[in-house]
């Protein structure tokens, strides 16, 4: 009889732990989805283009390399303010087993922004010390935020890997020191931690500040343990000190940065560039006083933070309490100490400049810091005083409105970001085009305001790149069509066959010298309206020769909309008025074809036109 009871009291156990593992792996799911969103925005608007500041920092190494002189100063190398000594090993790397395909460096920005996260959560896991469910809450909340859209300035740009390398520095740092290695190994990790986010980016020499507290505080147990670590404090300001030494040797002040002096000189403007820097995350992201919001917002988050500091100033003493912050007030401050030097060196450009893409990576740390401080400070308060429920519920409601807030701007943020992010992707797109046709046009504009501001410049390093074969695809040296031509468009019965069709070149028509052309272009592949719009004639020996090329207008054509029942095609419309100078005298068959910059492929479209100028 004992045994049948038992039998049937397993049976809702059984049930109760199925029920359990579901809900905890769509709660795991939750965790990583901000992580496989990013991946697929990354993947789908990526652009295997160097854009701006590439253009400097690797093109010369590879020429270097191709010549056999590359040198140790050319590593080290100064970089704007920054000496990118690692982070230029990791792109020569990248760049050689792949040719320069800078997809992979974006693709290393959010394996970098991974190891973060798996560091923010072991920490979660040892210092706020939460059951599973409020604990993956607290990670899906810092994975947010960690993966945001609204760092798409960095996500979509291979050199910001540099801004990523201080944060997983200073977050395994952290991670290690809460291990439970000998400290002498843990002395020497941070120290190469430090080196290495020193020599990726300026700032990451704030690194040796914000780590040496959490290695001297979290091993500790008492006063005497922190008197026995002197050999700690004198061997890391020793390693420091050598350090700075070797950073600013021959140091130069790049002329593009401004100076300080207007930061002190209008400190209300530098305070507002502070706030908005810190609050820019969740307030960039409204299109209508966005400056305001971000202000308001930084405002916000340093009240929080540092009522949390004074509370934890108060209760020093707990060295257990400690020891669970004291990681993340130190990760708080890697931002707070990133906005004050920001907003010392930049505020000259303008109080806007805080709202910058390129900051919030920065800026995230301290949200994060406060989600996981706030639960911390709040179990103490629990464990020190005996709260009526009603006290309790209130912090319950406060912590629910909270999350439910930081869900709703996270959400404005990212609707936001997304609209930047495919704006980024057609300009990339256009500055590859240009670039492909660089030595067939001159469209100086283009490439000046999508690739770099030196013309001359980039078109003798693309052609030096193109040689080295670290372009890909290729720059289109010739007029010949031939050479970029897709391998069937000889072949009707194949396109046919395959159901495909490129567009067409619907008219010519003549207004005096001029040619006025129209039609479609759309590219199947891609489901997108093609790149650029490449106009041929046929000469004697039955070749195509280009000349002249379009940027895709884009013109909308709803009804193409209806024919192929596919939203796509609305802007594959194009018209260009064309100089007649550019064609030779004589009667000449006119074709168009649609251009892929991402592999270099041209696809002609239907139907040719005679033209006869006389």
């Amino acid at each position: 009889m004992m045994m049948r009871i038992e039998k049937k009291s397993s049976i809702p156990q059984k049930i109760f732990n199925y029920n359990f593992q579901i809900l905890h792996w769509i709660a795991i799911c939750f965790v990583i989805l901000p992580a496989v969103v990013m991946g697929i925005l990354i993947l789908t608007y990526s652009v295997n283009i160097p854009y701006w500041d590439q253009w400097n920092l690797m093109p010369q190494l590879f020429i270097k390399i191709s010549q056999n002189s590359l040198s140790w100063q050319d590593l080290i190398a100064q970089h704007n303010e920054s000496r990118k000594l690692f982070p230029r090993l990791i792109f020569l790397g990248l760049a050689y087993l792949t040719n320069w395909d800078v997809r992979y460096e974006m693709l290393g920005i959010f394996f970098l922004a991974c190891l973060v996260s798996l560091n923010i959560y072991r920490l979660n896991r040892l210092t706020v010390k939460f059951k599973i469910f409020p604990t993956l809450l607290i990670a899906f909340l810092a994975n947010i935020l960690i993966f945001s859209a609204i760092q798409y300035d960095n996500w979509f740009w291979g050199i910001q890997l540099v801004v990523f390398m201080p944060i997983v520095c200073i977050t395994t740092a952290i991670s290690v020191v809460y291990s439970r290695l000998n400290l002498k190994y843990k002395f020497l990790i941070c120290t190469l931690l430090c080196i290495i986010s020193t020599f990726s980016y300026s700032n990451g020499m704030i690194a040796w500040v914000i780590i040496l507290p959490v290695l001297a505080l979290v091993p500790a147990k008492s006063k005497s343990d922190l008197l026995k670590q002197k050999w700690l404090f004198l061997s890391w300001i020793a390693v420091f000190i050598s350090n700075i030494i070797i950073y600013f040797y021959d140091y130069r002040k790049p002329e593009v940065s401004p100076s300080i002096i207007p930061a002190f000189q209008n400190p209300e403007q530098t305070l507002q560039f502070f706030l908005a820097f810190v609050g820019s995350p969740l307030g960039s992201g409204y299109q209508i006083f966005s400056l305001i919001y971000s202000t308001f917002i930084g405002g916000v988050e340093i009240a929080i933070f540092f009522c949390l500091f004074l509370y934890l100033i108060k209760h020093i003493q707990d060295n257990s309490l400690l020891e669970r912050t004291i990681g993340w007030i130190m990760i708080g401050f890697y931002s707070i100490v990133s906005a004050l030097i920001t907003s010392v060196g930049r505020v000259e450009f303008g109080i806007e400049t805080a709202l910058s893409s390129k900051y919030t990576t920065f800026s995230i740390y301290l949200i994060i810091a406060i989600i996981h401080l706030f639960p911390i400070v709040v179990s103490h308060i629990y464990s020190q005083t005996y709260l009526q429920k009603s006290q309790v519920w209130l912090h319950k409601i406060t912590a629910v409105v909270a999350i439910l807030g930081l869900l709703l701007l996270y959400g404005q943020s990212f609707t936001y970001s997304l609209k930047e992010i495919q704006s980024i992707y057609q300009l990339r797109m256009d500055g590859k085009t240009c670039l492909s046709f660089i030595n067939l046009m001159e469209n100086k504009s283009c490439v000046e305001e999508n690739v770099l501001s030196s013309y001359d410049q980039i078109k003798y390093l693309a052609n030096q790149l193109n040689n080295l074969r670290m372009l890909k695809p290729g720059l289109v040296i010739g007029h010949n069509i031939e050479a970029i031509a897709s391998a069937d468009w000889k072949s009707i019965a194949t396109k046919k066959q395959k159901g495909q069709t490129y567009g067409s070149l619907d008219s010519i028509i003549l207004l005096n010298n001029w040619y006025f052309v129209n039609g479609w272009a759309f590219l199947p592949e891609r489901n997108e309206p093609a790149d650029a719009i490449i106009l041929t004639y046929k000469n004697q020996a039955d070749d195509w020769i280009i000349f002249d090329i379009l940027m895709s207008a884009q013109i909308p054509r709803e009804g193409l909309v209806q024919l192929f029942n596919n939203p796509a095609y609305f802007n594959a419309g194009w018209e260009a008025t064309i100089a007649g100078k550019l064609l030779p005298k004589g009667e000449w068959k006119i074709s168009a074809w649609a251009f892929d910059a991402t592999v270099g492929k041209a696809y002609k479209l239907d139907r040719n036109h005679l033209i006869n100028k006389n």
